[in-house]
């Protein structure tokens, strides 16, 4: 083996060891820091959503960017999963598939949340590369809320959502 050759397998062994990083530093937060997260902060963790792969190439789940405080108050509510702690999460990026992108017969009842998933898991990773913390929330919202909830974040098809914001100090 040529030094060419070595240098090129030590510089995949380097990526390999911070991807293994990044893996075994990623876990579950629901509790952050007051410190809120700026568009330029989050900027990686939306490059990560958008590069995701999709089922058939078609980028058919989109991020929606919720900050402001009454809004994060009202997903605590409705969220069955961020009950208690969402609305204390600086960032919450909701995950919005776009229903005229899953057309084959049964597709929309599935497709669009292992979209979903995949785009989740490189937000984590890049949120994890950035330095913040993250929490999953899973998509179920209660029969009796979901119009007031469609009212007001929107249409399209729910596939959960994200928290994101920076580590409490004694994380």
């Amino acid at each position: 083996m040529d030094r060419y050759q070595e240098r090129y397998l030590a510089h995949q062994r380097r990526k390999a060891a911070v991807l293994r990083r990044l893996l075994l530093e990623r876990h579950s937060e629901r509790a952050y820091s007051d410190r809120p997260v700026t568009d330029e902060e989050l900027s990686l963790v939306l490059e990560a959503a958008d590069r995701a792969p999709s089922s058939c190439d078609r980028r058919g789940v989109s991020v929606r960017v919720v900050r402001a405080r009454d809004d994060l108050a009202l997903l605590g509510g409705l969220l069955v999963g961020g009950v208690g702690w969402v609305h204390r999460a600086p960032a919450v990026l909701m995950l919005w598939a776009d229903p005229a992108a899953y057309k084959a017969p049964g597709e929309i009842a599935y497709m669009p949340y292992l979209d979903a998933g995949v785009v989740v898991g490189a937000m984590y990773l890049a949120a994890t590369a950035s330095g913040l913390r993250a929490c999953y929330i899973n998509p179920n919202i209660r029969e009796r809320n979901y119009a007031h909830f469609a009212a007001v974040f929107g249409e399209g098809i729910y596939c959960g959502a994200l928290a994101v914001g920076w580590p409490r100090e004694e994380s």
